[in-house]
This record gives C-alpha cells, sequence and structure tokens, in this order.
C-alpha cells in the first residue's frame, strides 16, 4: 500500500494548493499513474480507510472512488467501475459550491471519463443497437453530466473566479454524449441555457471550447436543414481548429463539404491533399461535377455511400447532382457556340448520353426545375420544344443563388 499511500499524499499537496490541472490527472482513468497503482495489487475493502487517514473530505471519498473505479475497470467489471466513477462526480459535483474557477480541469476530466467507461460498460453489456434505450449506462452518464454543466452555466461568483468559464467545455462534452445517443432533440436545453445565461464574451473562452461548440450547433443546424446557418458555424470552427488537429478538422469538414457542394463551391485541390480520407470520398465527386458527368457523379456516390450515411451526410451530397446538371446544361450551351435558342431534344441527348435515360418531356421537366431554382436563366416554349436562354449570363454563378433555393 506504500505506493497507494504516496499517491494519496500527492492529492493532499494539489489539494492544498488548489492545483486543478493536477488533481485533474491524479484523479484520470486513463492517466499513466494507473498503470503504476495496478502494480501495487491493494486491497479494495481497504481503500475508504486508507483514504479518510490521509486526505480529508471531500478528497478522501473522491480518491476512494477512483481507486474503485481503476480496479474495476482492470478487472473488466465495467458496470462496477461505471457506477464508482459515476458516484466520484457526485461527489464532486456537491462539492462545487465551496470550489471556484481552478476545479474546472477536474470536472472535464472526470466527466468526460464518465462518457467513456459508460461506453465500455453498454458494450461489455452487449447495448451496442442504435436505439438509445440499449445504452442505459451513457444515458445515466447524460444525466449526470448535465447537472455539471448546469453548476458552470449557473454559478454565481465574480467572473474572475468564476465556473462559468467551464460553460462551452461542459457544453461539448454534454453534445458528444447526446449525439452518441441519438438523442439530439436534448441539445435545444443546452442551447436554451447558453443563450439565457450572463456569459463572457465568446472571445474570453479558449479557442478549443469555442471550436467544439460551433462544431456541435453546425451539426444540429445541419440536421435541422437550416444549411446557412450550419455552414458559418462549421466554417468558424474550421477557420479557428488548430492545423496540429488534422483529425477534428477532418471532422469539421465532413459536414461543411456537403453544404458547399450544395452551394456549387468546390474544395481546392490543395485542401484535399491535406486530408487524404475526405480526398478519397470527395474528389471523385467534385470531378463529376465539374464535368457534367452525371453517370459518374452517381456511381461515385453510390460507392460512397457507406461512409456519407455513416456522417449522415448522404442526402446533402446526393443534392450536389443539381449542380452536375447543371454544368452539363452549360456544356450543352458551350457546345452550340453560345446560341440562345436550342431545341430540348439536344439537353436529351446530353443527357442520355450522361447516362440519364429520359424522354423529351422528362427533359422539359428537368429544364423547368433548374430555371425555376434559379441556375439557368431561360424560359421553355413548350409549343415548339425550345428552350430560349438568356442573352446576359444564362447560368449563373451558383454562389449567388440563395441556398434555401437550392434545396428545394
Amino acid at each position: 500500500m506504500a505506493g497507494v499511500r504516496l499517491y494519496l499524499e500527492y492529492v493532499r499537496e494539489n489539494a492544498s494548493q488548489e492545483n486543478g490541472k493536477a488533481l485533474a490527472r491524479l484523479w484520470s482513468l486513463f492517466d499513466s499513474h494507473v498503470d503504476s497503482l495496478m502494480n501495487q495489487n491493494f486491497n479494495v475493502d481497504q481503500i475508504e480507510n486508507t483514504c479518510s487517514n490521509v486526505l480529508p473530505s471531500p478528497w478522501d471519498d473522491i480518491s476512494a472512488c477512483h481507486l474503485r473505479a481503476i480496479v474495476y475497470r482492470d478487472r473488466g467489471d465495467y458496470a462496477l467501475s461505471f457506477q464508482a466513477q459515476k458516484e466520484l462526480v457526485q461527489i464532486f459535483q456537491r462539492a462545487m459550491g465551496n470550489l471556484m474557477r481552478w476545479c474546472l480541469p477536474i470536472l472535464y476530466t472526470i466527466n468526460n471519463d464518465l462518457r467513456a467507461i459508460a461506453t465500455e460498460a453498454d458494450i461489455l453489456d452487449g447495448a451496442t443497437g442504435e436505439e438509445s434505450n440499449q445504452r442505459k449506462k451513457l444515458e445515466e452518464a447524460a444525466n449526470v453530466i448535465s447537472r455539471s454543466f448546469s453548476h458552470c452555466v449557473t454559478d454565481r461568483n465574480p467572473l474572475s473566479i468564476s465556473k462559468k468559464y467551464g460553460t462551452y467545455r461542459m457544453s461539448g462534452i454534454l453534445f458528444r454524449t447526446y449525439f452518441q445517443l441519438k438523442q439530439q432533440n436534448l441539445c435545444k436545453n443546452i442551447l436554451r441555457a447558453v443563450r439565457a445565461a450572463d456569459l463572457p464574451s465568446m472571445e474570453d473562452f479558449p479557442k478549443c471550447d469555442r471550436v467544439t461548440y460551433r462544431y456541435y450547433l453546425g451539426r444540429l443546424h445541419f440536421l435541422q436543414e437550416e444549411y446557412g446557418k450550419a455552414e458559418h458555424e462549421l466554417d468558424l470552427a474550421f477557420r479557428e481548429c488548430s492545423n496540429s488537429s488534422p483529425k477534428n478538422k477532418m471532422l469539421i469538414l465532413q459536414t461543411l463539404l456537403p453544404i458547399r457542394l450544395m452551394r456549387g463551391v468546390m474544395p481546392s485541390q490543395q485542401l484535399l491533399q491535406r486530408y487524404p480520407q475526405i480526398s478519397e470520398t470527395y474528389l471523385p465527386i467534385v470531378k463529376a461535377i465539374k464535368t457534367g458527368n452525371i453517370r459518374a457523379f452517381m456511381t461515385r456516390l453510390q460507392g460512397a455511400e457507406h461512409v456519407l450515411f455513416r456522417q449522415g451526410t448522404y442526402l446533402a451530397v446526393e443534392k450536389a447532382q443539381n449542380i452536375a446538371m447543371r454544368q452539363l446544361f452549360r456544356r450543352v450551351y458551350l457546345h452550340m457556340d453560345q446560341n440562345p435558342r436550342i431545341p430540348i431534344s439536344v439537353f436529351q441527348t446530353a443527357l442520355n448520353a450522361s447516362g440519364m435515360e429520359v424522354d423529351l418531356a422528362e427533359t422539359e421537366w428537368m429544364l423547368a426545375n433548374m430555371i425555376f431554382k434559379g441556375y439557368m436563366k431561360a424560359y421553355l416554349s413548350h409549343e415548339k420544344m425550345f428552350a430560349v436562354l438568356s442573352k446576359a449570363n444564362p447560368f449563373p454563378k451558383v454562389s449567388t443563388i440563395p441556398l434555401q433555393t437550392l434545396i428545394q
């Protein structure tokens, strides 16, 4: 037990110094100290007495919970480890009224660990289905984490020592938990609380917290088909996200790129080269859109179907077919020497050559749809079966067309 006592002395020393970062590491399930403690082969039944002999309250109970959690996890008993971690977080929550801003690193770590161990426990129990009611431990964790978020957003201490500075980090942990549970509707409660709170300026929060918050806010707007708002938040998140975090930047691009494609804004070659996984999915699709090759677009879309469905972006990328069709019709216009009067049958021939077997009536409907959405400036003569294109800019830039018009 000598190693355990030395560990507890470290806890007492850092608690007396209000060193939140050090305590966060000492109470983390995934810190390097865990392996050292596991080599001690200490008795779980003696943990409470040992902790209470070395530490004052509440650090004794918190440390005892942590030691039980790592022992149970090491044994593969994730359910008991989860219960110990849950008790740890709840004890810390009860103590938060007497703690100031220095405690926030601890709050982040223990809540994120609670989410992680809950996920492990559910997987071990076989709760790997899509329905959230099969993820009992994660649902329990979400309820506990939400109370940690409330402790931050409702803190009344002066701003210099306020726990309100933990609001965006805790909202990110809670967002992630709700997304795992597929209960994104509960995110509205977070947004409502954040908007109602008298928080410092967002620029006063750490950049990583801002990026995470904006990423999930953008994802929520995307799910609600508020694509303009989604693009705004995701673009800010991508710009602020550090280049030293390529994985995070790639996650942002997974939702941002489909929105951009709908607007006819293609990713640059340099951007795709920096993110090979993104390039593997999108480069063939982008090439098909640029050339107006509808057959290639549908083939590439089908090839990326499993990836896009997993990311929840398939339907958004599918809408970019209109951009490919616009490019095809523009190529017809250029091939006809920019003649403003073009027989509808010429467009039909181009569509058939591009892999769409359509008759003249269907071609006319497609042209009418493109005109209605603003991809083309023209009118149709049904009697003579001609499309009469505007002499001035018959194919406006897609980026100038309102986004909500494009997705109708």
